[in-house]
C-alpha cells in the first residue's frame, strides 16, 4: 500500500536531532518530558491507544469544540507538540512484535505510569535491556519507584501536601491553601527529567552504557521548600504559613488597584528601600511616623502599614503602579491573569513565549515554548499528532516493516 512520504516529516535540526525516544508518557509529567525532547529535535514516538486515551485527549475543560473528538483538545496539543502518534493495543498479543522493534529502535524510553505497571506488562527496564542493552530509561512518579509509598496513587495536590508545600501556603489562622490550578510539581518534574535524559545521553556517549533513571514528584516538590527545610535543620525552627508576609520585609504583599480583582505586589526590604518607596509615593505625612521608621517598627505595625499602602495603590492601575515604582528602584509587579500574559504582556511577546503552530483541527494555535532558550538551536515546534496519525509512517519507515507485515497487523487490530 502507498506509504506516507518521509518528506512529510522533515528531519529536525534541534540540539537533540538524531535522538530517538519511545514515549509512554501519560497526562502531564510524561507528556511534557517527551515534549521538551521533541521540541528540541528528538524523534519522539508517543505510544497510545483509542481504548484508553490520555486524559488530556478527553478533558473538555479547555476544548474549543463540543464534540467528542480525541484530536481537538488544546491541553493535549500543548503537551505533545512535535511528536509522532502510534496507536497500539497493548492487550493484543501481537503488539509485542511492534513494541520489540520500538525498543530496539529507541535511545530513550520515557514513562510515568504507577510503579510496577510496565513490569506487569513485561515491559520494564530489565526486559528492554535484553533487546537494547544501552537503552536509557526515565520514569517519573509521585513517590518514586522504591519505598513504602511507591505504588500509592496520587496527583500533584497530594504530592504538594505530603512534601510540606501546602503547610507553607496560606494564612496563619486559616487552613492550608491549594492554588486553583494546583499542578506545580507536574510542570517541574518534566524539566528535571529532561536534564536527566541529557546527562544520561552524555554519559552513554562517553561510556557506551545506558542507564535507568527515576524522579519522584514528592522529592522534587520538597526541594521547592528548601529554605524551610534548612531552617529546621539549622535552627530547629518550624516555619508556618505567613500569608504574603516575610520576616525581613515590610511592606511585602499584594495591594488593591483599580479594576475588578486587580492587584499589585510590592516588596520593600531595607530601610534605604523604604526611603526610596516613601519618596516614590510623594512623602506622605504618615510615612514619617515613628511606627514606620525602621524595619522592626514596620513589622510591628504591619496591618496599619498595609492599609495605608493600599490606599495609595487603590486609585491606580496595577501596571501603572508597577512601572512607576520600578522606575524609582522599588520592587513591584502587577498581579497578572492568563489574559494579561497571553494578550498583553510585552516582555513575553518580545521573548517569543508563544509559537504559533498550524494544528490540523485547532487551526493556528499559540503554543508555549520551553522555558529555556538555546541560542544556536532554539526549540522549533510542530503540531501535536492526531490519534494514530503516524501509524503507517512509524511502522514502515522508522521500524522497517514491509507493507504486507503492516497490513497484517492492521487487520488484526494491533494499531488501535
Amino acid at each position: 500500500m502507498p506509504s506516507e512520504s518521509a518528506s512529510q516529516f522533515p528531519a529536525a535540526k534541534g540540539a537533540l536531532a538524531g535522538v530517538k525516544v519511545l514515549d509512554f508518557g501519560w497526562a502531564i509529567v510524561g507528556s511534557l518530558t517527551g515534549k521538551f525532547l521533541a521540541d528540541h529535535g528528538a524523534e519522539v514516538i508517543r505510544v497510545e491507544s483509542t481504548s484508553r486515551p490520555d486524559m488530556t485527549r478527553v478533558d473538555r475543560r479547555y476544548s474549543k469544540s463540543s464534540h467528542t473528538s480525541l484530536d481537538d483538545k488544546p491541553w493535549f496539543a500543548h503537551l505533545n507538540s512535535s511528536k509522532y502518534s502510534l496507536s497500539l493495543d497493548l492487550k493484543n498479543p501481537r503488539s509485542r512484535e511492534v513494541l520489540d522493534r520500538l525498543i530496539a529502535w529507541a535511545d530513550v524510553v520515557n514513562e510515568n505510569f504507577t510503579p510496577g505497571t510496565l513490569q506487569r506488562l513485561g515491559l520494564d527496564y530489565d526486559y528492554m535491556k535484553t533487546i537494547n542493552p544501552d537503552i536509557i530509561f526515565i520514569s517519573g512518579s509521585l513517590f518514586g519507584q522504591t519505598g513504602p509509598l511507591a505504588e500509592e496513587w496520587g496527583i500533584d495536590g497530594t504530592g504538594a501536601a505530603i512534601s510540606g508545600r501546602l503547610n507553607l501556603t496560606g494564612w496563619p489562622d486559616r487552613v492550608p491553601v491549594t492554588p486553583s490550578s494546583g499542578i506545580y510539581g507536574d510542570y517541574v518534574v518534566p524539566q528535571m527529567n529532561a536534564v536527566a535524559v541529557v546527562a544520561a545521553l552524555a554519559h552513554r556517549e562517553k561510556t557506551g552504557r545506558g542507564q535507568y533513571m527515576e524522579a519522584s514528584m514528592f522529592e522534587v516538590t520538597t526541594q521547592e521548600i528548601t529554605p524551610a527545610v534548612l531552617d529546621w535543620q539549622s535552627n530547629g525552627r518550624l516555619e508556618g504559613r505567613t500569608g504574603n508576609r516575610v520576616v525581613n520585609a515590610a511592606p511585602h504583599g499584594v495591594f488593591p488597584c483599580t479594576g475588578e480583582d486587580r492587584w499589585c505586589a510590592i516588596a520593600v526590604f531595607s530601610d534605604q528601600e523604604w526611603n526610596d518607596f516613601v519618596a516614590a509615593i510623594g512623602n506622605p505625612g504618615w510615612a514619617a511616623d515613628a511606627r514606620f521608621a525602621t524595619l522592626e517598627a514596620r513589622k510591628a505595625n504591619e496591618d496599619e502599614l498595609e492599609r495605608l499602602v493600599g490606599e495609595w495603590t487603590s486609585t491606580r492601575d496595577p501596571h501603572d503602579v508597577m512601572a512607576y515604582l520600578q522606575e524609582r528602584g522599588v520592587r513591584a509587579a502587577a498581579v497578572q491573569g492568563a489574559e494579561d500574559i497571553i494578550d498583553n504582556d510585552p516582555q513575553l511577546r518580545e521573548r517569543g513565549f508563544l509559537q504559533t503552530v498550524e494544528h490540523s483541527v485547532l487551526g493556528p494555535f499559540g503554543h508555549q515554548v520551553p522555558p529555556f532558550r538555546l541560542s544556536a538551536t532554539p526549540a522549533r515546534l510542530r503540531p501535536a499528532p492526531g490519534m494514530g496519525e503516524h501509524n503507517e509512517y512509524v511502522a514502515t519507515e522508522l521500524l522497517g516493516m514491509s507493507d504486507p507485515e503492516y497490513i497484517e497487523l492492521l487487520l488484526e487490530d494491533v494499531f488501535r
